[in-house]
């Protein structure tokens, strides 16, 4: 028995290796699911941001994220997106910036870990099982439903 829910652990492999590829480069770290709800629940200081698209942030978010939509891949980022993921982040360079997307294979939080680390961010953590994971756990969630 693997780690793949469908028995395929070549699908979990490929997006693992992505993934450490992407941290390597980006010069970021991680944090699984558990240890950003002790964070949200001890409410940390930290700004955690949603890079999903407007109407799924609108949807389904985890408690306290606030959103600025990002593309999957850093080439396709437009001024404006950049400007306002910026805008989010604030002046504190060693601020906690915490940022997540939708599932482990979705790389608009890498894309974002980026952005903050040009910035001179030096506290850049990415969630990368994002909201799915999330709500794989169990976790509550919020909305404006």
């Amino acid at each position: 028995m693997g780690s793949a829910k469908d028995g395929n652990e070549v699908s979990v492999e490929t997006v693992s290796m992505k993934l450490v590829k992407a941290v390597e480069e980006g010069g970021y770290t991680m944090v699984n699911t558990e240890e950003l709800k002790s964070w949200v629940d001890n409410k940390e200081d930290m700004i955690l941001i949603d890079t999903m698209p407007a109407d799924h942030y609108k949807s389904k978010r985890i408690p306290t994220a606030v959103n600025a939509e990002l593309p999957v891949a850093y080439a396709d980022v437009t001024p404006e997106q950049r400007e306002a993921f910026v805008s989010l982040l604030g002046t504190d360079k060693d601020k906690k910036i915490v940022i997540y997307c939708g599932f482990v294979g979705c790389e608009r939080s890498h894309v974002g870990a980026l952005i903050a680390k040009e910035e001179g961010f030096t506290n850049v953590v990415r969630h990368p099982g994002g909201i799915i994971a999330w709500i794989d756990a169990g976790y509550d969630i919020e909305s404006d439903d």
